[in-house]
């Protein structure tokens, strides 16, 4: 697949109907139809959709990503190496809510374990705080914005795997999209509980 389109959508004209913002437009979107005719998630997404629209969920691939500066390769179900890329396709599209941490799509990680997102989401929203107390203001040490973005990811999730139903042949592309909503549900429940078992990947200068 050709991901070289990926951050610009196809033109309108070509853009199949479940792309227009109001089709299942998500309950927490802030755009208008008006300002905005397409969803740009969806709009970026298309494509892909498109080409994974045939595949089964559970048939079994070896994939291989290569990015400039290493390469992934790994055999796992059509589902898991799918969600992967929709995350990414997701991260970096236009969307006002998926683009607050448009920076963890610069590290994206293939095929990553719950505490491998749970740590690199934590680490990241931590380095945002540490600036805003180097400039002055006032840092959010509790985590409470990155719960909230994560809230708002479920239901963003939700309302998307409703939206592309009509455009999804096969499971593959559904499935996908349900495992990034039991992700960012399970980041939002893990934040608390999981924060000490954190440690085990942090770094210790201690001295003593």
């Amino acid at each position: 697949m050709d991901l070289s389109r990926q951050g610009q959508p196809a033109a309108d004209a070509t853009l199949p109907a479940w792309t227009k913002l109001d089709y299942h437009q998500c309950p927490n979107c802030p755009l208008k139809p008006a300002q905005s005719p397409r969803c740009p998630a969806a709009a970026d997404l298309a494509p892909a959709i498109d080409a994974f629209a045939k595949i089964v969920s559970y048939e079994r691939a070896v994939v291989t990503v290569t990015a400039d500066e290493r390469t992934y390769s790994k055999e796992c179900q059509v589902q898991q190496a799918l969600s992967s890329l929709v995350a990414l396709f997701m991260a970096t599209s236009g969307c006002p809510i998926l683009g607050r941490m448009r920076g963890l799509a610069r590290t994206h990680l293939p095929f990553a374990t719950m505490d491998e997102t749970l740590f690199r989401a934590v680490s990241a929203y931590l380095v945002q705080q540490l600036l805003v107390y180097k400039k002055g203001g006032a840092p959010d040490w509790n985590l409470d914005g990155l719960k909230a973005h994560y809230e708002d990811l479920d239901a963003l999730n939700r309302a998307f795997k409703t939206r592309i139903t009509e455009a999804a042949v096969k499971d593959s592309t559904l499935n996908a999209i349900a495992t990034l909503g039991m992700l960012s549900m399970g980041v939002t429940m893990l934040i608390e509980d999981r924060l000490d078992d954190l440690g085990k990947f942090a770094v210790s200068l201690d001295r003593k």
